[in-house]
């Protein structure tokens, strides 16, 4: 998808149509649409209109052509290795590499190999039914073997993409996960600059970024938007989108991970060490809870609202309240008939007896 992205600026298309479902598993499909630029199209710029015009399809009169442009992939792999800095043969240290069967691989290896970066590959082969682990990285389980892969191979971290290569998935060189926000933290520390994050970021990272941060609403659209409007160059979501300037606001996981690659080598750390002031806070990640009718989410944030209305409250995207020693976010899914919750707190058993309160009110509807 990034290399698409970076396809449809490069040769100055109207638009374009990605035919994924993404990080879902094989029985899913799905187109991704942009705008002119690789901008995508979300709910609030067309797609709305786009779905109600593919309802009666008419076959065109004058039907275009169909070229297959192999150059593309040379300039966008050369593309990242310009925008990352990094130079062949730089890269000391051993990356494990896991694309998950899916279509990173096309990109990663003769990326890697240019950049002469000895790495580990694991899952290479491109197969759309996934045998070896689900296309979500973040899916239960599914970095089980790129952990393994790190500590069998002395690696200093490893990096897994899901199924269509925009998100990025971070393992430390002991084979502990490390959290998508925490990765964009580390790339704003290697260069500061202006930068967005989803509003489910943990409060450590917004103290860290501090002024240079702004906050968005949930999806990639809104966090691209986001970053046109303030001028940004990096944002990020919890999930492991990774956006950049320099890729007209769209998502690069493989410019993400080149870019920590960079920083890890020049820091002279290990990830674990360069993460570790990070790890303030006790964060409960997100808790999808299952609505029988998502038609009702209004009315039960408005009881939330009513019921911890001694906090303060905001509405940017459902209903966020924070107190002095944790905070809470939920807010209705963009895809799914869920609402979704995060809890943070200052010690995990207040985090763990306000999340299982808020479960036990949502789970009540």
């Amino acid at each position: 998808t990034p290399l698409f992205y970076f396809s449809v600026k490069k040769t100055e298309a109207g638009g374009g149509i990605m035919v994924t479902a993404s990080h879902n598993p094989p029985n899913y499909n799905g187109f991704k649409i942009t705008n002119a630029g690789g901008i995508p199209l979300g709910i609030d710029e067309g797609l709305l209109d786009i779905k109600e015009l593919a309802k009666d399809f008419v076959e065109a009169t004058n039907k275009g052509k169909v070229t297959d442009d192999k150059e593309l992939k040379d300039q966008y792999i050369d593309f990242l290795i310009k925008n990352s800095g990094i130079k062949p043969g730089f890269v000391k240290n051993k990356i494990a590499v896991d694309t998950g069967n899916g279509m990173g691989s096309l990109t990663i290896t003769p990326l890697f190999d240019k950049l002469k970066i000895d790495y580990a590959p694991l899952n290479f082969e491109i197969d759309g039914k996934f045998p070896n682990r689900s296309p979500d990285p973040a899916h239960e389980g599914a970095l089980d073997r790129l952990k393994k892969k790190v500590i069998e191979q002395n690696a200093d971290l490893g990096i897994a993409f899901d199924g269509d290569a925009d998100r990025l998935a971070v393992v430390d060189e002991n084979g502990n996960w490390i959290p998508a926000q925490f990765i964009l933290a580390l790339l704003w520390q290697a260069k500061p600059t202006k930068v967005v994050y989803d509003l489910r970021f943990s409060k450590a990272i917004r103290e860290f970024i501090g002024s240079y941060g702004t906050r968005s609403m949930v999806g990639h659209a809104h966090v691209a938007k986001t970053m046109r409007h303030s001028k940004s160059e990096l944002g990020g979501e919890t999930s492991g989108h990774f956006f950049f300037k320099e890729m007209n606001y769209t998502e690069s996981a493989a410019l993400a991970a080149l870019k920590l690659i960079h920083f890890v080598q020049e820091s002279k750390k290990p990830l674990s060490e360069l993460v570790k002031p990070l790890n303030k806070y006790f964060y409960s990640g997100e808790i999808a809870i299952e609505m029988k009718d998502i038609k009702k989410s209004g009315r039960i944030i408005k009881a939330l609202e009513e019921k911890y209305s001694d906090g303060e409250r905001d509405m940017f995207d459902g209903l966020t309240v924070e107190y002095p020693e944790w905070w809470f976010n939920v807010r209705p899914s963009n895809t799914e008939p869920l609402l979704r919750l995060i809890v943070e707190a200052n010690t995990k058993e207040l985090m763990e007896e306000n999340k299982k309160e808020l479960i036990q009110v949502l789970s009540s509807f």
